[in-house]
Protein backbone atom coordinates (compact mmCIF):
# COMPACT_ATOMS: atom_id res chain seq x y z
CA UNK A 1 0.00 0.00 0.00
CA UNK A 2 2.83 2.28 0.91
CA UNK A 3 4.86 1.62 -2.53
CA UNK A 4 1.37 2.54 -4.36
CA UNK A 5 0.80 5.41 -2.59
CA UNK A 6 4.81 6.93 -3.10
CA UNK A 7 4.32 5.80 -7.34
CA UNK A 8 0.84 7.86 -7.23
CA UNK A 9 2.80 10.98 -5.59
CA UNK A 10 5.62 10.42 -7.16
CA UNK A 11 3.88 10.51 -10.68
CA UNK A 12 2.00 14.05 -9.79
CA UNK A 13 5.05 15.68 -9.04
CA UNK A 14 6.57 14.05 -12.42
CA UNK A 15 3.64 16.10 -13.87
CA UNK A 16 4.00 19.16 -11.71
CA UNK A 17 7.58 19.36 -12.65
CA UNK A 18 7.02 19.03 -16.40
CA UNK A 19 4.16 21.44 -16.15
CA UNK A 20 1.63 19.09 -17.12
CA UNK A 21 -0.31 20.27 -13.91
CA UNK A 22 -0.27 23.20 -11.97
CA UNK A 23 -1.43 22.57 -8.51
CA UNK A 24 -2.66 26.52 -8.30
CA UNK A 25 -5.00 26.55 -11.24
CA UNK A 26 -6.89 23.02 -9.41
CA UNK A 27 -10.42 24.19 -8.73
CA UNK A 28 -10.27 23.51 -5.00
CA UNK A 29 -13.41 25.25 -4.10
CA UNK A 30 -15.42 23.25 -6.58
CA UNK A 31 -17.60 20.80 -5.07
CA UNK A 32 -17.78 18.84 -8.86
CA UNK A 33 -13.56 18.38 -7.76
CA UNK A 34 -14.17 17.75 -4.24
CA UNK A 35 -16.51 15.21 -5.04
CA UNK A 36 -14.55 13.01 -7.41
CA UNK A 37 -11.07 13.86 -5.58
CA UNK A 38 -12.57 12.18 -1.98
CA UNK A 39 -13.81 9.36 -4.51
CA UNK A 40 -10.82 8.61 -6.57
CA UNK A 41 -8.49 8.84 -3.23
CA UNK A 42 -10.45 6.53 -1.36
CA UNK A 43 -10.55 4.37 -4.10
CA UNK A 44 -7.09 4.11 -4.15
CA UNK A 45 -6.51 3.23 -0.46
CA UNK A 46 -8.78 1.00 -0.15
CA UNK A 47 -7.68 -0.71 -3.70
CA UNK A 48 -4.39 -0.86 -2.10
CA UNK A 49 -5.64 -2.27 1.68
CA UNK A 50 -7.56 -5.02 0.00
CA UNK A 51 -5.03 -6.25 -2.67
CA UNK A 52 -3.06 -7.89 0.35
CA UNK A 53 -6.03 -10.01 1.37
CA UNK A 54 -6.61 -10.77 -2.21
CA UNK A 55 -3.35 -11.62 -3.86
CA UNK A 56 -3.39 -11.72 -7.76
CA UNK A 57 -7.25 -12.63 -7.95
CA UNK A 58 -8.82 -11.39 -10.42
CA UNK A 59 -12.45 -13.08 -10.44
CA UNK A 60 -16.25 -12.05 -12.08
CA UNK A 61 -16.59 -9.59 -9.13
CA UNK A 62 -13.30 -7.73 -9.34
CA UNK A 63 -13.97 -7.59 -13.08
CA UNK A 64 -17.72 -6.50 -12.95
CA UNK A 65 -16.59 -3.57 -10.39
CA UNK A 66 -13.76 -2.25 -12.43
CA UNK A 67 -16.21 -2.42 -15.42
CA UNK A 68 -18.35 0.05 -13.06
CA UNK A 69 -15.41 2.51 -12.40
CA UNK A 70 -14.00 2.37 -15.94
CA UNK A 71 -17.93 3.26 -17.17
CA UNK A 72 -18.66 5.78 -14.37
CA UNK A 73 -15.14 7.25 -14.62
CA UNK A 74 -15.11 7.93 -18.54
CA UNK A 75 -18.53 9.28 -18.26
CA UNK A 76 -17.90 11.78 -15.45
CA UNK A 77 -14.17 13.33 -16.71
CA UNK A 78 -14.56 12.57 -20.41
CA UNK A 79 -17.56 12.58 -22.19
CA UNK A 80 -20.30 13.91 -19.45
CA UNK A 81 -23.11 11.87 -21.37
CA UNK A 82 -24.79 11.27 -18.50
CA UNK A 83 -23.39 13.13 -15.66
CA UNK A 84 -25.36 15.15 -12.77
CA UNK A 85 -24.17 17.43 -10.52
CA UNK A 86 -26.23 18.54 -7.70
CA UNK A 87 -27.75 17.94 -5.52
CA UNK A 88 -24.19 17.71 -3.97
CA UNK A 89 -25.91 15.77 -0.76
CA UNK A 90 -27.16 12.84 -3.08
CA UNK A 91 -23.13 12.91 -4.31
CA UNK A 92 -21.56 13.02 -0.70
CA UNK A 93 -23.96 9.84 0.26
CA UNK A 94 -22.46 8.36 -2.71
CA UNK A 95 -19.20 8.48 -1.43
CA UNK A 96 -20.14 7.92 2.28
CA UNK A 97 -21.76 4.23 0.95
CA UNK A 98 -18.22 3.66 -1.41
CA UNK A 99 -16.67 4.29 1.83
CA UNK A 100 -18.57 2.16 3.98
CA UNK A 101 -18.58 -0.72 1.40
CA UNK A 102 -14.99 -0.16 1.35
CA UNK A 103 -14.50 -0.65 5.34
CA UNK A 104 -16.65 -3.46 5.57
CA UNK A 105 -14.81 -5.37 2.87
CA UNK A 106 -11.66 -4.49 4.62
CA UNK A 107 -13.10 -6.33 7.73
CA UNK A 108 -14.60 -9.11 6.31
CA UNK A 109 -11.13 -10.44 4.97
CA UNK A 110 -10.05 -10.16 8.82
CA UNK A 111 -13.11 -11.62 10.16
CA UNK A 112 -13.66 -14.38 7.22
CA UNK A 113 -17.55 -13.45 6.67
CA UNK A 114 -18.83 -13.92 3.37
CA UNK A 115 -21.60 -12.17 3.67
CA UNK A 116 -19.50 -8.98 4.57
CA UNK A 117 -17.97 -9.33 1.67
CA UNK A 118 -20.83 -9.45 -0.72
CA UNK A 119 -22.17 -6.39 1.15
CA UNK A 120 -19.67 -4.30 1.15
CA UNK A 121 -19.43 -4.75 -2.72
CA UNK A 122 -22.76 -3.70 -2.77
CA UNK A 123 -22.56 -0.76 -0.84
CA UNK A 124 -19.17 0.35 -3.41
CA UNK A 125 -21.32 -0.76 -6.18
CA UNK A 126 -24.20 1.85 -5.34
CA UNK A 127 -21.55 4.51 -3.94
CA UNK A 128 -18.98 4.84 -6.75
CA UNK A 129 -21.47 5.67 -9.52
CA UNK A 130 -23.28 8.08 -7.21
CA UNK A 131 -20.37 9.93 -6.04
CA UNK A 132 -18.63 9.98 -9.48
CA UNK A 133 -22.14 11.83 -10.52
CA UNK A 134 -22.64 9.14 -13.43
CA UNK A 135 -25.94 7.89 -14.72
CA UNK A 136 -24.68 5.27 -17.21
CA UNK A 137 -22.23 3.90 -14.13
CA UNK A 138 -25.29 3.19 -12.14
CA UNK A 139 -26.57 1.37 -14.53
CA UNK A 140 -23.95 -0.96 -15.08
CA UNK A 141 -23.47 -1.52 -11.32
CA UNK A 142 -27.23 -2.78 -11.61
CA UNK A 143 -26.99 -4.89 -14.39
CA UNK A 144 -23.59 -6.41 -14.48
CA UNK A 145 -22.39 -5.52 -10.59
CA UNK A 146 -24.97 -7.05 -8.40
CA UNK A 147 -25.35 -10.49 -10.65
CA UNK A 148 -21.74 -10.63 -10.84
CA UNK A 149 -21.42 -10.12 -6.86
CA UNK A 150 -23.69 -12.39 -5.78
CA UNK A 151 -21.37 -15.36 -5.54
CA UNK A 152 -18.24 -13.55 -4.14
CA UNK A 153 -16.10 -15.72 -1.84
CA UNK A 154 -13.19 -15.14 -0.08
CA UNK A 155 -9.76 -16.03 -1.00
CA UNK A 156 -8.61 -19.79 0.24
CA UNK A 157 -5.31 -20.12 -0.28
CA UNK A 158 -4.63 -22.47 2.40
CA UNK A 159 -6.78 -24.80 0.84
CA UNK A 160 -5.41 -24.15 -2.76
CA UNK A 161 -1.45 -24.60 -1.39
CA UNK A 162 -2.91 -28.33 -0.59
CA UNK A 163 -3.89 -29.60 -3.54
Amino acid sequence: MVLRSIAVLALIGMLWLLGIIDPETLPLHSSEFQLCGATVLLYLFWSAAESKYRGGSSNLPYTVFYAVLLVSAVDSFLLGLTTYGPPWVLRWAGVILFTSGSIMRLAAYRTRSVRHLRLGRYLQLAGLPVALGSIAGTVVAIAAGIPGSIKEELNQPDEDSDI
